[in-house]
């Protein structure tokens, strides 16, 4: 049985990660939309259904936390799983879970251990 094509919206600041992750993601025969900041990532949001989301924590402007506030609110019911990418120690995981965010992604992370948390997380 092969497995269901996801529509991944993709937000890191880092834009040699985005296109690794983007592309690893592709390669897998998924759909992705990469956006260098959380108010692009928004602005697609707006008119552009995805089926998991991914967002780098610390990035300039809006943190990674700022933008699943912003993008729950836009979204309202229909929030998609949410997983945030972090090297961060001090991140609230728990906190972060009771307001609806799905999973935690380490960095430095392994690209296939990336794919399989998000496959798997879609699949919940």
């Amino acid at each position: 049985m092969s497995k269901p094509k996801l529509n991944i919206l993709l937000v890191d600041d880092e834009p040699d990660l985005l296109e690794l992750c983007a592309d690893a993601f592709d390669m897998e025969g998924h759909i992705v939309k990469g956006c260098l900041s959380g108010a692009e990532a928004l602005e697609t949001l707006s008119s552009e259904k995805y089926d998991i989301i991914i967002s780098d924590s610390k990035m300039p402007e809006m943190t990674g936390e700022q933008f699943f506030v912003k993008a729950t609110e836009l979204l309202g019911g229909e929030m998609p799983p949410f997983f945030l990418s972090s090297g961060a120690i001090d991140l609230d995981e728990k906190g972060l879970k009771d307001k609806g965010v799905s999973g935690f992604i380490g960095k430095p992370y392994d690209i296939d251990d990336l794919i399989k948390q998000v496959e798997n997380g879609a699949n919940k």
